[in-house]
């Protein structure tokens, strides 16, 4: 098979349908004897005429700064923001955001009407009408005069189960926001309609600003054993975790190699929030219904593609920002494939450089400071109004996903039973039938089957 005529690579195809997999691993491509780029890497041309690549993101990471103030670290996140935002809006006769009326597109929304450009946000909620996010959003446009544009509820517009009318051709990889499209492609439409060329995406803010449990073991590194210890007990005391096992979590020994090997030998586990919470590896998973086949393809898969030397070195927290930041990235690349012939740029100022490199050259730990996304919010003292900061909450939109199963359960089985995946030997029909014929046991396999269906529509485009 020749580079113009690439194969399919069947075993990245099984490593796709597994929950949260790797991010060094991820950088497979779907495509047979292709390699992605780690994130935050600079390619260049060395004096011998040979292409080299560099990057910086692990520099960041191990730059950390404990002498910085938290009012230092607020300003210079806040300077280098705004700066970031001033470049995305340079030359562009109109720009968009979303506005959904959580803390990261409302902090961009609010910093992009102050510049000299016209601007419109936009908003999507759910049919609950007690959504706080809505009536924030709603309240924010109003405090700062923002034209806000209501696109159909995420609760009618969402389609994460059904195959769409329209096939694409070839893609770099199957589209994890697909359940998003029909939000996507009203939004895309409308702001074209005014005038936008550039749409700026929340994405990378909880990355970036969100505290996770793994900072307290920063203060481990740094020398301060009780200072993690009750870091630790108060994490697990807020989440209503057992304090004992979520401690042991925490410290616990297990290198990166031994857990993998776990985790790939114990198909369809179920691992206890606060101990996955603490692990290297969250939330990754072989479901239950994969095939045997394809579980052997990811087994071998894994084991073909050492974790990268300069990721094997990085702490518990690093090593999850690292994978998340790329995860977010590999988003917002297939979303501006997908749309590339618009005329609209998708944009993701949290994951520009800038941002990265101011964001992560202080010490992630920041307890004691009562709010959520302690970091930009401090920054944003001044300019946010104050009733912003009495009604921090984020919605749960994972009902928008269940009502979507509801309506689409008998078609979704029926796609299944006649899919590629299950003509590949990728996925256990049976299996996946007593699923979702039983009661479902959380929101995860929901996430299992939209999985599932992006994979399906991406091999019916691909698929020769």
């Amino acid at each position: 098979m020749d580079a113009l005529n690439p194969a399919i690579n069947m075993s990245r195809v099984a490593l796709g349908l597994c929950r949260n997999p790797p991010g060094w691993v991820r950088r497979v491509s779907y495509w047979e004897n292709i390699m992605a780029l780690p994130p935050a890497t600079t390619v260049c041309e060395d004096e011998h005429g040979s292409v080299q690549n560099t990057s910086y993101f692990a520099d960041a990471l191990s730059l950390q700064d404990s002498t910085l103030s938290f009012s230092d670290v607020s300003q210079h996140v806040y300077t280098v923001l705004n700066s970031v935002l001033r470049r995305l809006a340079e030359g562009r006769t109109h720009v968009s955001a979303d506005l959904s009326g959580g803390v990261d597109s409302t902090v961009i929304s609010v910093l992009l009407a102050a510049q000299n450009v016209p601007f419109t946000a936009f908003h999507a909620g759910t049919d609950d009408k007690d959504n706080r996010d809505t009536q924030l959003a709603q309240k924010i446009a109003e405090h700062f005069a923002i034209d806000l544009i209501k696109l159909d509820s995420f609760t009618k517009s969402t389609a994460g189960f059904t195959i769409p009318d329209e096939l694409r051709g070839f893609s770099e990889a199957p589209r994890a926001w697909h359940a998003n499209l029909p939000h996507l492609t009203a939004l895309v439409r409308s702001a074209r309609e005014r005038g936008s060329s550039i749409h700026c995406l929340g994405i990378g803010g909880d990355e970036l600003f969100e505290p996770m449990p793994v900072q307290a073991l920063l203060y481990f590194k740094q020398g301060e054993k009780m200072r993690a210890i009750k870091a630790i007990s108060s994490v697990a005391a807020a989440a209503r975790w057992p304090k004992v096992s979520t401690l042991r979590a925490a410290f616990s020994p297990e290198t990166k190699q031994r857990e993998l090997q776990r985790r790939l030998t114990r198909r369809g586990q179920n691992i206890p929030e606060n101990i996955d919470a603490f692990s290297w590896f969250p939330n990754f998973t072989l479901p239950s219904w994969l095939s045997e086949e394809a579980t052997e393809q990811v087994i071998e898969l894994m084991r073909a593609t050492p974790i990268p030397p300069e990721e094997e070195e990085l702490d518990k927290y690093r090593f999850h920002i690292y994978g998340s930041l790329e995860f977010q990235g590999e988003v917002l690349r297939g979303m501006n494939e997908y749309f590339s012939e618009t005329g609209l740029e998708f944009a993701a100022p949290y994951l520009e450089d800038d941002m990265i490199r101011s964001s992560l050259v202080y010490p992630g730990v920041l307890s004691g400071h009562g709010m959520s996304k302690p970091v930009i919010l401090e920054a944003m003292k001044g300019t946010l109004p104050e009733f912003f900061y009495r009604d921090i909450y984020k919605s749960d939109y994972s009902f928008d996903l269940y009502q979507d199963y509801e309506r689409s359960k008998e078609n979704f089985l029926k796609m299944i039973g006649d899919s590629l995946l299950a003509e590949l030997n990728l996925v256990d029909i049976d299996t996946v039938r007593t699923i979702a014929n039983s009661p479902l046991g959380s929101s995860e396999t929901l996430y299992d089957f939209e999985r599932m269906t992006h994979m399906e529509v991406w091999l019916r485009e691909n698929y020769v």
